[in-house]
């Protein structure tokens, strides 16, 4: 045989070889067909779009008073519209939302935990932490807000439409407000700066659309002047966790609604340093807190915050020799930088940090990143563990607050503005958790469908 014989045989030797790999492929993706379409696919209208929203409503709250480097510099920067409660309506079918709004008053500068629905959707309370600016705009500075005092309902009967039914004088400086299970409870966190100085903690009764008069009331064993980031109630029952930043850690009690007397269930549970946001998973059984680490920098400068965690916490993991619940530390996993907002999805196998990064500094600092982040974590709900997949950097600014829809493979996620124009309005932008069947490459993606509403918008709950 010539050489040039040989050649054109190892040719075609290798063009066989290749061609029984590729068919071995092909028989082996058609084998593995079957189970594919016999996999449980979510509930969803037949006639639905790709990346069309599985939920009623998208409640988007907007602080229109300030640019995020005002928690530096205090200067309010240019001032644009009025403080607003955006209602993003989906038909299920199409992925372009309807928006509607109203004007509410409330303020960015407590947790992203400033409005709660109830569990029909029928109405959305909402908290003021500070006053709005000078109905002139003027730049009085950050400092010289005084402390806020309403508190809002807002009637959601026709989204199109939503109208502020009534407003209330609550206590000053309110922190988050939560809804109990069955609509009848609001609790609200009040900062010690403001009324909260002896007892954080007010309870109110909500019926037909009314808020009662509310009152503070005891939280046992509570450290006077600690300040409660959050009051978060539980999905089942009348149950509320208290996340306590300055002791950093979070207790749960049991409320009697009848009497607004408070028990403590189980231990206290320390949590890491700088927590902002606590959520149960959907179940109750866990309860999930991040941690910030915003007050805590490596050497060196600029200033850069190290990276942020994710702890879950489980409720009465086991009982002493008295038979207490004893409430403990189930696993912890790190997140992105700055991590203020968290989201769980429905079926509890994951959550989502949104991360502010260096998002907060003025235009010019050397310190400002021109990035944000979602950090995507797996949790195992037979027994909270928690395992990072990844944190996905994207064109954002001050991010606070994601949602997910009902099939949990589409997330919302609150864009406060524009990078580069402060001025510019802030967005809902629309991403889709895209989990292949092999885990590594599970992944969050943005997607191009961003809706624009107020500037300043810092917390989004779903109504499912």
């Amino acid at each position: 045989m010539t050489a040039s014989q040989l050649d054109s045989k190892l040719r075609q030797i290798e063009r066989g070889a290749f061609l029984l790999r590729y068919l071995s492929v092909g028989l082996a993706a058609a084998l593995l067909l079957p189970s594919f379409a016999n996999a449980q696919a979510p509930s969803v209208p037949n006639s639905a779009a790709p990346d069309a929203f599985q939920a009623r409503m998208v409640l988007a709250l907007s602080d229109a008073d300030m640019v995020p480097s005002a928690y530096i510099d205090g200067r309010l920067g240019p001032a644009v519209g009025t403080d607003a409660l955006s209602v993003l309506s989906f038909d299920q079918r199409s992925v372009a939302p309807r928006v509607a709004s109203v004007a509410v008053t409330n303020s960015v500068a407590g947790p992203p935990a400033a409005v709660a629905a109830t569990p029909d959707g029928r109405y959305a309370i909402v908290i003021e932490t500070l006053v709005a600016r000078p109905a002139d705009g003027a730049d009085v500075g950050l400092g010289n807000l005084a402390p806020g005092r309403t508190i809002s309902v807002v009637d959601l009967s026709d989204p199109a439409a939503p109208r502020v039914a009534q407003t209330v004088t609550g206590p000053a400086l309110a922190d988050s407000v939560s809804i109990s299970h069955d609509g009848s409870l609001v609790a609200i966190a009040v900062n010690p700066d403001g009324d909260g100085v002896e007892t954080p903690l007010w309870l109110y009764r909500f019926a037909e659309g009314r808020l009662d008069e509310g009152r503070a009331v005891s939280v046992p064993g509570w450290t006077a002047g600690h300040r409660l980031m959050g009051a978060e109630f539980h999905p089942t029952r009348p149950l509320l966790a208290l996340l306590d930043w300055t002791g950093r850690a979070v207790r749960f009690v049991d409320v009697d609604p009848a009497t607004f007397e408070l028990s403590m269930f189980g231990n206290p549970v320390e949590v890491e340093n700088y927590p902002f946001l606590i959520r149960f998973t959907p179940d109750g059984n866990y309860l999930l807190a991040n941690a910030a680490y915003a007050d805590v920098a490596p050497r060196g400068l600029p200033y850069r915050p190290q990276p942020g965690s994710l702890v879950s916490i489980r409720l009465d993991a086991r009982r002493d020799a008295a038979g207490v619940p004893q409430n403990l530390v189930a696993a912890r996993s790190e997140v992105g930088v700055v991590p203020e907002g968290l989201a769980i999805s429905p079926d509890g196998r994951f959550a989502v940090t949104v991360n502010l990064e260096g998002t907060t500094p003025a235009w010019g600092d050397p310190a400002r990143t021109r990035y944000a982040s979602l950090s995507l974590v797996r949790i195992d709900p037979t027994n909270g563990g928690l395992a990072t997949v990844r944190t996905f950097p994207f064109d954002g600014m001050l991010p606070e607050s994601a949602v997910f829809d009902a099939t949990g493979e589409l997330l919302i996620v609150a864009n406060y503005g524009d990078l580069d124009n402060p001025s510019a309005s802030g967005t809902v932008d629309l991403w889709r958790l895209v989990e292949p069947d092999y885990a590594s490459r599970t992944a969050l993606v943005r997607t191009r469908t961003a809706v624009p509403v107020q500037r300043g918008v810092h917390t989004l709950v779903v109504v499912r």
